[in-house]
């Protein structure tokens, strides 16, 4: 079964909102989905899951370090064409999933658009916007899966 892993810093609870709705969408669709507190994920936790969450809010015009000291742990590993979405909320910027989709880009990672930022907590409309992304990424990992397993 293919295995999508959203790791999440939030102390609002306003980014995890976001990260239990895209669960939520992509376990929907029967793909094993798990979220983990990013302080939690291992490097390797992340190279073993077929696509990956990051959701990450932004504080003071930056990332959440805990995020972003994950992502650094990944430099030396082979992240090319991995499935990875971003997304987080804030309150005067927002510029933290941006960043944090940049720098999975420079890592190799198929970082899916949009990244999504929401002011403050979110709204219902945005948590739907979620839930059908988390379904889009399950969507993905379906039909990848499926083409593995012909090829096999």
């Amino acid at each position: 079964m293919a295995r999508f892993l959203i790791v999440c810093h939030s102390t609002t609870g306003n980014t995890r909102a976001l990260a239990e709705a895209i669960m939520e969408g992509a376990q929907s669709l029967h793909v094993d989905a798990q979220l983990m507190d990013a302080f939690d994920v291992k490097p390797g936790d992340i190279m073993a899951a077929d696509a990956i969450g990051f959701g990450v809010p932004t504080f003071n015009y930056h990332p959440a370090k805990p995020v972003t000291h994950l992502i650094d742990s990944l430099c030396n590993r082979d992240c090319n064409g991995k499935i990875a979405v971003v997304f987080g909320s804030y309150g005067w910027s927002g510029q933290g999933p941006v960043i944090v989709a940049e720098k999975l880009r420079a890592l190799g990672f198929k970082v899916l658009d949009p990244v999504i930022r929401v002011k403050y907590q979110p709204s219902e409309n945005e948590l739907d916007g979620c839930k059908l992304l988390g379904r889009d990424v399950a969507a993905m990992l379906k039909h990848i899966r499926r083409t593995v397993d012909v090829n096999a």
